[in-house]
């Protein structure tokens, strides 16, 4: 069985390094022998240091460093450096796999969580941002004609990555934004008398935070509520627009007891940003629906949509006019009151969003390289 080295650009003290790559790697140990190279903006904790000895990875974390392109630059280069060519490497997200790329490794798989350069220009204007998304984009076609394999983590955004990159569909394996189900369990929803909001993660502009508070509004009308916000270390500001009760800065090891206490969640991403949605699943999503607890999402948000209708759970923003506010809000409100909702969610995340359904399938594209 041939070594495995992981690549992760995300720290896996915050965000998604810690609800999504130290969840995997600790699965993927349990069978295979792996390296897994991180970049931390903090001193990695003790507590995280016994975890990966108890579990035999070998982690080597790496100072984040600065911030800014040449800051990127760097860190694709010290990241290559530690590579072992000999692997099979497997590369989250595109810097990860850019430093993959050069490096030339026995066999790598690009990790791809999102169509980065078009996310970019979605939330950017001007000159620079256009020769950004250019450069980006000879990137991204590197990495979809030389990689060994190609992770993407929708159905929705197949297509679109034939008929860009001209590659077969068979190269790519869908492994959806994934939650632990044991530990995301799931929880029959509390009485609705409060109805408790958790918004979690971080807020960056890519999230509609307009209608998020239509929403809300709509929401105090009817019902009393009680907002918290649980913001992952690193989080950005952003959700200073939201009329919150509290405000929380929470390792993600607390999230299921946090989800469990609450009775809804949001996951409204800007309908207009075009493409790059077809590639998007939000890990918030998958660990509300794994507790039990329907969340709402916009409509072009990967294959949420299709999700949604097929298991009649969650509620799937499009418009943001009051008579659109207005469902929306009627329709959460009813699966609040619905005492079949929490099983339908965790039907849907077990079937689709399954962390040990992501690890086998993982290890099925690692054995093929052996």
């Amino acid at each position: 069985m041939r070594h495995l080295t992981y690549l992760s650009f995300d720290s896996l003290q915050e965000g998604v390094g810690a609800s999504q790559a130290l969840a995997y790697v600790l699965k993927i140990a349990e069978v295979r022998e792996i390296t897994l190279i991180s970049f931390e903006k903090t001193e990695p904790s003790k507590e995280l240091g016994e975890i990966m000895a108890d579990s035999k990875v070998e982690w080597i974390p790496l100072n984040f460093g600065k911030f800014g392109v040449f800051g990127g630059l760097s860190r694709v280069i010290r990241m290559s450096s530690k590579i072992k060519r000999n692997s099979i490497v497997h590369a989250r997200g595109n810097l990860a796999a850019i430093s993959a790329l050069v490096r030339f490794p026995y066999k790598w798989i690009w990790d791809c969580r999102s169509m980065h350069a078009d996310q970019r220009r979605s939330v950017s204007i001007g000159v620079k941002s256009k020769f950004v998304y250019i450069v980006m984009r000879l990137f991204e076609l590197m990495l979809a004609k030389f990689s060994s394999r190609i992770i993407v983590i929708t159905d929705a955004v197949k297509s679109e990555f034939v008929a860009r990159y001209g590659i077969p569909i068979g190269k790519m394996e869908k492994i959806s934004t994934c939650a632990d189900t044991s530990k995301f369990a799931k929880s029959e929803i509390p009485s609705i008398k409060i109805v408790r909001i958790l918004l979690s993660g971080t807020f960056s502009p890519a999230y509609d935070l307009i209608l998020t508070n239509k929403i809300i509004d709509e929401l105090r009308k009817r019902i009393p509520i009680h907002i918290t916000v649980a913001a992952s270390i690193g989080a950005t500001s952003s959700w200073k627009d939201i009329p919150y009760d509290d405000y929380l800065s929470v390792p993600h090891k607390k999230m299921p007891e946090l989800i469990a206490k609450s009775h809804l969640g949001f996951s409204i991403l800007r309908n207009d940003l075009g493409v790059c949605l077809k590639s998007v699943a939000s890990t918030k999503t998958a660990e509300f629906l794994s507790s039990g607890r329907p969340i709402f999402v916009n409509s072009n948000q990967g294959d949420f949509k299709r999700f949604f209708d097929s298991y009649e759970i969650g509620v799937v923003t499009d418009g943001d006019d009051h008579k659109s506010v207005t469902r929306y809000v009627d329709e959460m409100i009813s699966l609040l009151s619905d005492k079949q909702t929490a099983d339908k969610c965790r039907k849907l995340a077990e079937a689709n969003f399954s962390l040990d359904d992501g690890v086998t399938k993982l290890l099925e594209i690692y054995s093929d390289f052996d």
